[in-house]
C-alpha cells in the first residue's frame, strides 16, 4: 500500500475536521512554512498571503502564532501519528517474516526512511515536545495505546518462539525506538547535509538490538 507523507496525513485530518476551508488553508500553509523556514522566522503576514486569506482571519481563530502551532500539534499527536502507525501496520500484515531479525530489519529500515523523508515536519514536533510537558504526557498516552493490540501480538509470537527475551512489548519498543532515534534525531534536529546511509544504519541498529534482546540462557 502507499505510505502517505506527514503533510498528506495532516491534510486528511483537516479535511475531516470541523474547520472552515480558510482555517484549513491557514494550518496547512503554516505547517509548510514552519517546516521549510522555521517557526520563529515565519510571520503571520506570510501565512496569510500564502493561504490567500486576510491576516485578521488568521488571528480571529488562532489568536497568536503559537496558537496556530498548537492547532497543528494536537491533531499531529492524536490523529496523524496513529494514522502513520496504522499505515505501517498494514504494511507489516501483508509481509511474512521468517524470524525476529527479518521483522526488525524491515521495521527499522522502514521507519528510518519515513523519518528522513518527513524530517522537517518531524523537527517541528520534536522541538515543541521537548519544552512542553503536556505534550510529552499526551505522546506517552498515545504511545501506550499504539503498541497494544496487533503489534503486541506480533512480539508475543517471537517471545513464545524463544527468539527474544520475555520482556513487555512496551519495554522492547522503548529500546527499539531509542536506538532508531539515536541515528535519525541528530540529523533531523541539525538538518545536516551529510549523507545518511539508511541501509548501513539499519543494519547496525539491528545487530545491536539482536544482541540486546536475545533471550537469557
Amino acid at each position: 500500500m502507499q505510505v502517505n507523507s506527514v503533510e498528506k496525513l495532516f491534510e486528511k485530518t483537516l479535511a475531516e475536521s470541523d474547520l472552515s476551508i480558510k482555517q484549513q488553508r491557514v494550518l496547512k500553509t503554516s505547517l509548510e512554512l514552519f517546516s521549510t523556514q522555521g517557526f520563529d522566522r515565519t510571520t503571520s503576514s506570510e501565512i496569510a498571503a500564502r493561504a490567500g486569506v486576510a491576516e485578521g482571519t488568521v488571528f480571529k481563530q488562532f489568536k497568536t502564532k503559537q496558537g496556530i502551532l498548537n492547532a497543528i500539534l494536537q491533531p499531529f499527536i492524536v490523529q496523524v501519528v496513529p494514522m502513520a502507525f496504522e499505515e505501517f501496520f498494514q504494511e507489516v500484515k501483508v509481509n511474512t517474516f521468517a524470524n525476529f531479525e527479518t521483522f526488525i530489519t524491515y521495521l527499522i529500515k522502514d521507519r528510518m526512511t519515513f523519518a528522513m523523508e518527513n524530517q522537517r515536519q518531524i523537527k517541528i514536533f520534536i522541538q515543541e515536545i521537548i519544552r512542553n510537558p503536556q505534550l510529552i504526557e499526551l505522546v506517552g498516552d498515545r504511545w501506550q495505546l499504539l503498541i497494544q493490540g496487533n503489534l503486541s501480538r506480533i512480539f508475543d509470537r517471537f517471545k513464545q518462539n524463544g527468539e527474544i527475551i520475555a520482556w513487555s512489548t512496551s519495554r522492547i519498543m522503548q529500546y527499539m525506538a531509542s536506538t532508531m532515534m539515536g541515528y535519525v534525531m541528530p540529523r533531523i534536529i541539525m538538518e545536516t547535509d551529510q549523507s545518511f546511509d539508511i541501509d548501513q544504519a539499519s543494519q547496525e541498529a539491528v545487530a545491536f538490538l539482536m544482541r540486546g534482546l536475545a533471550p537469557s540462557n
